[in-house]
């Protein structure tokens, strides 16, 4: 299996679920100015993470995390989905993919928004809305080791994945929330990922 990747981007979320299962891969750092044409089979739409499976390409890092979680339930990367924990864990990864992500590249990417008119306004307003999504994805881990209890899933391996980008906004979300910093610690501490 090809993994194709950029690190320290979302990807990391599926480079870790990756080492957990043991799942044996290819690392394959992209070059996102020279996209190659087997990295464009995996994903035509040439972003990361992409893996080139023995059935075919997957993109998508939810979709991918989710097929490793079923592929792999030994490693448990989810909670049993019917479950409240399950429930909590869906809630928070698809938060994160859906809401917390898009974010993050309207503050890196700002033109992409703006256009030709105003991009600092954009991240300066991504910024705030950061904080205001972080502030609720850090509630629960006030009151638990992990999103979704106390064993991690992948809704915190895509959580810590995120908060890799923190320093672009000068650490504010662990200052102001130390739940987050001692989950993003505990999330990369973890042996199998490490």
């Amino acid at each position: 299996m090809k993994f194709y990747h950029l690190p320290t981007s979302c990807s990391d979320a599926v480079h870790a679920a990756l080492k957990i299962t043991g799942e044996p891969f290819d690392a394959i750092a992209v070059d996102m100015a020279q996209k190659d044409d087997s990295f464009l089979k995996a994903n035509p739409l040439g972003k990361v993470p992409a893996l080139m499976t023995e059935d075919g390409p997957m993109f998508e890092g939810g979709a991918i995390n989710l097929w490793l979680s079923q592929r792999h339930p030994e490693s448990n990367l989810m909670p049993d989905l019917a479950s409240p924990a399950g429930a909590e864990a869906l809630k928070w990864l698809f938060y994160c993919y859906g809401t917390i992500h898009p974010v993050w590249v309207r503050f890196f990417f700002p033109q992409r928004i703006a256009g030709e008119g105003d991009a600092e306004t954009v991240q300066k307003l991504a910024r705030a809305d950061l904080i205001q999504n972080y502030s609720l994805i850090a509630q629960p881990l006030e009151n638990s080791r992990f999103v979704a209890g106390d064993d991690m899933s992948l809704a915190d391996l895509y959580l810590a994945a995120t908060l890799h980008w923190e320093g672009a906004i000068d650490n504010v979300l662990s200052e102001q929330f130390p739940a987050l910093a001692r989950l993003k610690s505990d999330v990369w501490a973890n042996p199998l990922i490490a």
